[in-house]
């Protein structure tokens, strides 16, 4: 972001959520120059956003970049092997959604294995908050799924800790279940 690369900063990009996850390649990835962990507003009807990026690695080659919205490839760029690249695209928007940055590559030269991602850029469209229905079904039920284990498979060495999840597992599966009924399901 400029302010040069040291502990104090790193730790504001992390808390900010400007972050990737990677084997190799560093990216730097912008959407409407926003950066990972920001939030981008768009008026009511969404819009056209452009997104831009730059990737380098020291070995493991980049075989692909793809773009994401909301989960699905809106943008892929192939290369045959190159340690850096770099590109741009535009792509549309009609609600809110998130946008990341994937980059492809393999240092067995396995197609296809994911060498990096960004976190992604928060896209609110006419300030409405993003919301997949089949996402939050699918996370609420993992929270039941956690605390089926923690009630019955889990080992419980000490009580307290035990509570401590318990309660945290629960508030999660309250807020998310009321969340769900605010968008209207049941």
């Amino acid at each position: 972001n400029g302010d040069g690369f040291d502990y104090e900063n790193w730790m504001k990009a992390v808390r900010r959520g400007n972050t990737f996850v990677t084997v190799g390649p560093l990216l730097d990835f912008k959407v409407e120059g926003q950066v990972a962990g920001t939030v981008l507003d768009v008026s009511v009807g969404g819009g056209t956003l452009n997104a831009t990026w730059k990737v380098d690695s020291v070995r493991l080659p980049i075989d692909c970049v793809e773009v994401v919205v909301g989960g699905l490839m809106v943008h892929q760029v192939a290369f045959d092997k190159t340690l850096s690249a770099e590109g741009s695209c535009e792509f549309s928007v009609d609600s809110s959604t998130w946008v990341a940055l994937r980059v492809r590559g393999s240092y067995r030269g396995e197609h296809g294995e994911i060498a990096a991602h960004s976190s992604a850029v928060q896209v609110k469209v006419g300030g409405l908050e993003l919301f997949e229905k089949a996402d939050a079904i699918a996370i609420l039920e993992q929270i039941e799924g956690a605390i089926a284990y923690v009630d019955t498979l889990a080992p419980r060495p000490d009580a307290l800790r035990y509570k401590q999840l318990r309660a945290t597992l629960g508030a999660a599966h309250r807020r998310l279940h009321q969340r769900m009924h605010r968008h209207g399901i049941f």
